[in-house]
């Protein structure tokens, strides 16, 4: 072997090794802790109360997603220095555990981040409504009246809607509605004031907080041009022991109907089970039809 083809086979394996050695180098993180949300309405109440169930954290560096995590959170990044962070909240669609989604119609929390490698950096996510969200109606039972209406032909007598307050209440502090069915058997139903020009291809939800030992039924009328109506049921919301927050999307069912449909929002609450409740008690609160402008 002569001379330059040794030095030539000593050099590739210094270079292979040199090679691996940089491939098995770690690369020590900084780390990220979300701590749990704030959620924060107007002071004028025109977006309602500060009612928000987020379930996880959609979190991005530099716009590039890491990936969902819980709440809190403790989240490596391979990364260094000032960084732009984005914290988007991600729900349940249509109460479905498992179809998560960051809400189209929350703001992000957005924060740069000196990072520091191998040292926890501590954020505080605060989330708000878009500023260009439509509220087509707000019900928190606070004001004088409600927006919804008894449907005649799903009312017994005494079965009703009442304000509560105190420990039962979505917030001790102010009002809830407590549905009382007063008769085994009993049907309820009430809906919303008629919407005759929702959009289309929008985001578009229904809010609502609940607590209920009976279930009960969300769903929308759709009366189109021709005068025919159509009552389509959308969800059965069950039993829940404390409150729990939905959020119904309704996008693609409105966006699906003719133009010129009209809409109702209605809520059906019933005590025929095969085993009926003594004491059958649904409370609800902060309801919310809201779409993007």
């Amino acid at each position: 072997m002569n001379q330059y083809k040794l030095f030539v086979i000593i050099g590739l394996s210094w270079s292979l090794f040199f090679s691996a050695c940089k491939s098995k180098e770690v690369i020590v993180p900084s780390y990220l802790f979300a701590k749990p949300y704030t959620f924060t309405t107007n002071e004028d109440r025109s977006e309602g109360a500060p009612s928000a169930d987020v379930k996880d954290y959609w979190i991005f560096e530099n716009e590039k997603i890491l990936g969902s995590f819980g709440i809190p959170s403790d989240i490596p990044i391979q990364k260094s220095g000032k960084t732009p962070i984005r914290i988007s909240a991600g729900i349940r669609r249509s109460g479905q555990e498992e179809e998560r989604m960051i809400y189209p119609l929350y703001n992000s929390y957005l924060t740069n981040v000196d990072l520091k490698v191998n040292q926890t950096d501590t954020i505080f996510p605060n989330f708000t409504y878009l500023d260009n969200c439509v509220f087509k109606f707000i019900e928190d039972f606070d004001k004088n009246g409600v927006q919804f209406e008894y449907n005649p032909s799903f009312k017994l007598v005494g079965d009703t809607i009442i304000r509560e307050t105190g420990s039962k209440a979505w917030n001790k502090d102010s009002n809830s509605g407590k549905v009382v069915l007063k008769q085994e058997g009993s049907i309820l139903e009430i809906y919303s004031e008629v919407f005759k020009s929702l959009p289309k291809f929008t985001p578009m939800f229904f809010e609502i907080d609940y607590k209920n030992n009976v279930p009960f039924t969300i769903g929308i009328y759709a009366t189109e041009i021709d005068g025919s109506v159509e009552q389509v049921p959308l969800i059965v919301l069950k039993e829940k022991d404390t409150w729990n927050k939905l959020y119904f999307d309704l996008e693609s069912e409105i966006s699906s109907r003719p133009a010129g449909t009209e809409f109702r929002i209605f809520l059906r609450f019933s005590n025929i089970l095969s085993a009926p409740i003594a004491n059958p008690e649904v409370y609800i609160d902060n309801l919310k039809l809201i779409h993007l402008d």
